[in-house]
């Protein structure tokens, strides 16, 4: 009779064990499921993004390239002249610095 009750605890308690590694296996998959599903979502959500984005530059870089603003002809054809440089500036020289200069503050040094 012992031997029968030891084989009954024994497969219930296999059976308990197995239904445990059954619900752990679930929820490992559902957290694994909900990760799967949030990166799907945020690479879709960057992908819309970068869609956009794209398009909304390509818009601005063919506005701009193709805008003349009126009366100013073609471009860089019509640019002005260069501006003229400037005449060289003339620096004085200073006494040398190796001779003390006389200050009002202390004379007769």
């Amino acid at each position: 009779m012992l031997r029968l009750v030891f084989a009954l605890v024994g497969v219930i308690l296999l059976a308990v064990t197995a239904l445990a590694v059954i619900w752990l296996a679930g929820q490992v998959l559902a957290g694994l499921g909900l990760v799967v599903a949030g990166t799907a979502g945020v690479l879709f959500r960057l992908l819309w993004f970068l869609i956009v984005a794209g398009v909304l530059g390509g818009l601005v870089y063919f506005v701009t390239s193709a805008w003349r603003p009126a009366g100013r002809g073609q471009g860089r054809a019509a640019s002005p002249a260069p501006a003229k440089a400037a005449p060289p500036v003339t620096v004085a020289t200073a006494a040398p610095l190796d001779t003390p200069a006389e200050s009002p503050s202390t004379p007769g040094r």
